[in-house]
């Protein structure tokens, strides 16, 4: 069996790929493999979500694909046909776009087979969500004496306003004095992060629900 993960950019594939390297590992010893694939950035992404899981879903009857997209931006398509203001609005607008695919290629009936074997999901903002929930590591990479701090928690809950990005971004002018590198640095800082520190803090409190909610649909 294969997981398909379809993000939006390079950037998350490679820094997903690194998160979760160890889980990936522990997966193949149980026969299961996951690819992380990007598909360029978002409005490739809603136009190429459908088609792309298709494909895999019809490919494989083991297989299962899982759709993670940034939430926001969003304004850019409020006058579109791919309009979403919500998580649960993106979630409904991926799993429709899979299933009408999926509907001219091998039928309404058995569509609903399949897209049962497809997770529409997010990643609530950017993938900098992340980096806000592993506070030490991002500490280290800003070669900072104290842990950073100053965001909402969990860190899925940012303001649109001022996404996961831009206090990632303000925070790397700040310590770094250097600009904020999405390709280079998330995954310079990810790939020294266990996932279980993105899911839960030091006291054990859960941080990305969202994040965790998609994890264990796989697992």
């Amino acid at each position: 069996m294969k997981v398909w993960v379809y993000v939006e950019g390079r950037s998350d594939k490679d820094a997903l790929s690194a998160l979760c390297r160890n889980w990936r590992q522990d997966l193949r010893t149980r026969g299961w493999g996951i690819e992380f694939v990007s598909l360029k950035n978002k409005s490739e992404y809603l136009r190429k979500i459908g088609p792309r899981a298709t494909e895999k879903l019809m490919n494989d009857k083991h297989d299962l694909v899982v759709g993670l997209p940034d939430l926001y931006p969003n304004r850019h398509y409020e006058h579109t046909k791919y309009s979403h203001n919500s998580l649960q609005e993106l979630k409904h607008l991926q799993t429709q776009l899979v299933k009408r695919s999926l509907q001219m290629n091998v039928g309404p009936g058995d569509s609903d087979s399949r897209i049962s074997r497809f997770h529409a999901s997010a990643l609530k903002h950017d993938l900098e969500m992340l980096l806000l929930a592993v506070p030490r590591h991002l500490q280290t990479s800003l070669r900072m004496k104290n842990a950073p701090k100053g965001w909402r928690l969990p860190p899925e809950d940012q303001n649109q306003n001022n996404p996961p990005k831009n206090i990632v971004e303000k925070l790397f002018r700040i310590h770094r004095k250097q600009s904020y590198l999405e390709a280079k640095d998330g995954h310079a800082i990810l790939r020294n992060v266990d996932i279980s520190e993105v899911l839960y803090d030091e006291r054990g409190q859960e941080q990305c629900p969202t994040f965790r909610a998609m994890l264990d649909w796989i697992w």
